[in-house]
Order: structure tokens, then C-alpha cells, then sequence
């Protein structure tokens, strides 16, 4: 009698989507990533040495700063996310100028 051949396992099903949940956590981590970034680099600067334009910049950081941070209390992650990369991206910019090349 001949033995039976095994029948071939079935395709595993396609890999789920990431929940609303899942991106809304990776936005939260993302923004607040965005925002320990920019005040770390904003710490670095020793503001007792800026021209008047580069201290604008600062305060204009720490604008978009503070409202990330409400937005993310608030829960508009997106708003949140652009917030707070706005203000990284200005920080960096910042730091870059003022770091010897």
C-alpha cells in the first residue's frame, strides 16, 4: 500500500495591515523622538553668544515646541508630528551654524 503523500500546508494568510492603533503609537513616538531631539540640540547652545536672528530662531524652536507638545496632549499626532519635526529641523540648522567646521 502505498503511503499517502502529505498534503502541502496551506499559504500563510498575508500579513495584517498595522491598526490605527499601531500608527498612532508610531506617531506619538515619532513627534515625541522629534521633540527630545530639538531640545536636546537646543541645550547645546550657549545662547549668550547669539546674534540677535540665530536667538529667534531659539525662540521660534521652542514655539513650535511648546505647541507640539499641546498638540500631543491634546492628541492631534499629526499636528504634533509636524510641529515638532519643524522645530528639530530649525534646531539642527541652528547647532550646524554655530558648530566649528
Amino acid at each position: 500500500m502505498a503511503t499517502p503523500t502529505p498534503s502541502p500546508t496551506p499559504p500563510k494568510p498575508p500579513a495584517v495591515l498595522s491598526t490605527a492603533v499601531d500608527d498612532d503609537q508610531r506617531v506619538r513616538r515619532e513627534a515625541q523622538n522629534r521633540i527630545d531631539g530639538a531640545e536636546r540640540l537646543v541645550q547645546g547652545i550657549d545662547r549668550t553668544k547669539l546674534a540677535e536672528q540665530q536667538e529667534q530662531n531659539v525662540q521660534t524652536i521652542e514655539s513650535f515646541l511648546n505647541k507640539a507638545k499641546e498638540a500631543l496632549a491634546m492628541r492631534d499626532l499629526q499636528r504634533a508630528y509636524t510641529l515638532a519635526d519643524k522645530a528639530f529641523v530649525l534646531a539642527d540648522e541652528l547647532s550646524r551654524t554655530l558648530s566649528p567646521r
